[in-house]
């Protein structure tokens, strides 16, 4: 894969803005943080944790931030009541961590702040075993805010380094390492771009990485002619599970601001995007259906792969199916418009109703036994 490089300015540096805006002004305490931090490697919560002999089924993976630790725990759609704690992650307070479950769902990456100022965080990605506690540190020096993308098999982990101290105009770094850190290699590196984003794989196994530039949003793979998804700004991307297709939300600017949901095929069929113009936020694809999802707005009319409430007030953001399709996590708003959403609060939809998980504050994906 060629090192991209686009012929404009960088007017900002979008995705360390989007990360500067969501923490707390001025430096932290770092040492006690830090000497905690030092002591993951090769600890865990006893031998076995209590998932380890817990009935076979779907799990729902969460996190709950308790200032300067996240608790991981687990809990069954039908119970969501009954919480099983896994292990207790710290990091400098006012941070929360972002993960992903690994596809076997025997494993959760993390990626939790353990260094830096307010607007130059420094974050680690630590791999959790689920079933022994154990926390393996798998890569240092890691960009905070973004969700590590697992391989296929479970066996490697894919993320992003930004430039920093005296290189903050430098290229970003796409890394792959394996689960157990060994030494991260670089994959790619792009110069003069807004955000490098690994989102999946493709029908043949290559990664899909979006790349948000100065002419806009593009899929960008290995061997492969790069497809434009938007002369704007994209997010919230997923790729199918039959690695086909890619779902996200285009961010239109202008008249006012829009969130529009889309879809463009990845197997050379079509490169146009694909959906009704309809106003959206968050993705999630059925995997018993491979159809895609998306969280409108109330007074959204377009019924196609949309997960809207219609049993409650608000409006519900897919967040992630089930293996099997017959569940999915949702984040609930109370309020009547993206402009004025209300409340948050983590639900299960399943059996054609849905339960509320009151204290949880991060979904990191599904676990299974």
């Amino acid at each position: 894969m060629a090192v991209s490089s686009r012929h404009m300015t960088r007017h900002h540096d979008y995705s360390r803005l989007f990360i500067a805006l969501g923490v707390i002004a001025g430096v932290m305490a770092l040492a006690p943080i830090v000497a905690a931090i030092a002591g993951l490697s090769g600890t865990g919560v006893g031998p076995r944790t209590a998932f380890a002999s817990a009935p076979s089924g779907e799990y729902v993976v969460f996190g709950r931030n308790e200032g300067a630790v996240d608790v991981i725990s687990v809990a069954r759609p039908e119970d969501p009541g009954a919480l099983t704690e896994i292990t207790r992650v710290p990091h400098i307070d006012g941070f929360t961590s972002t993960g992903a479950v690994s596809p076997d769902g025997r494993r959760l990456a993390l990626i939790s702040v353990d260094g830096g100022t307010a607007s130059h965080p420094v974050a680690s990605l630590n791999v959790i075993d689920m079933e022994t506690g154990r926390i393996t540190r798998a890569a240092a020096n890691v960009t905070p805010g973004q969700v590590p993308l697992w391989s296929p098999d479970g066996g490697d982990l894919v993320f992003t380094r930004m430039p920093s101290g005296n290189e903050v105009q430098g290229p970003i770094h796409l890394l792959r390492v394996s689960r157990n850190g060994d030494d991260a290699r670089t994959l790619d590196e792009f110069a003069n771009v807004l955000g490098v984003y690994p989102s999946g794989y493709d029908y043949e196994g290559r990664l899909v990485t979006v790349v948000l530039d100065g002419a806009g949003s593009a899929v960008d793979r290995e061997g492969v002619e790069r497809i434009a998804l938007s002369s704007s700004l994209t997010r919230d991307w997923k790729v199918s599970p039959d690695g086909r297709q890619i779902a996200f939300v285009e961010v239109q600017t202008t008249s006012g601001v829009a969130y529009l949901a889309r879809t463009a095929r990845l197997d050379g069929r079509a490169v146009e995007a694909l959906s009704a113009a309809v106003s959206a936020l968050g993705t999630a694809w059925d995997p018993a259906t491979n159809s895609a999802s998306f969280g409108v707005e109330p007074a959204g009319a377009d019924p196609t792969g949309r997960i809207q409430s219609l049993t409650a007030p608000g409006f519900d953001v897919p967040l992630g199916y089930s293996a099997s399709g017959k569940a999915l996590i949702v984040n609930h708003w109370s309020g009547a418009s993206f402009a004025e959403p209300g409340r948050p609060q983590l639900q299960v939809l399943a059996g054609g109703g849905r339960e509320t998980y009151e204290d949880q504050t991060r979904f990191y994906g599904w676990a299974s036994r």
